[in-house]
């Protein structure tokens, strides 16, 4: 039973680094779909607001994810 615990935060760990590791292409394609929904025009500024909030979002989803893992794994692995 505490292996199966152990595998799911070791999942969610690594689900955590591959989104940070890849938020900007997930924020580039989040901002495809803005764009999109949009008309295909919108102010060049306005633009790079979204799309770095966009990168934001995936980096702070991805970082909470492999904090949430990480100390999930140390914590069962050391009780």
């Amino acid at each position: 039973m505490k292996n199966k615990i152990i595998v799911r935060f070791g999942i969610v760990f690594v689900i955590g680094i591959v989104i940070l590791l890849g938020s900007i292409k997930l924020g580039t394609i989040n901002m495809s779909s803005i764009m999109q929904i949009n008309g295909g025009s919108m102010d060049t500024n306005v633009y790079l607001i979204y799309l770095e909030q966009s990168i934001i979002k995936f980096r702070f989803l991805g970082s909470i994810l492999s904090l949430l893992g990480g100390l999930g794994v140390i914590k069962n692995i050391q009780s």
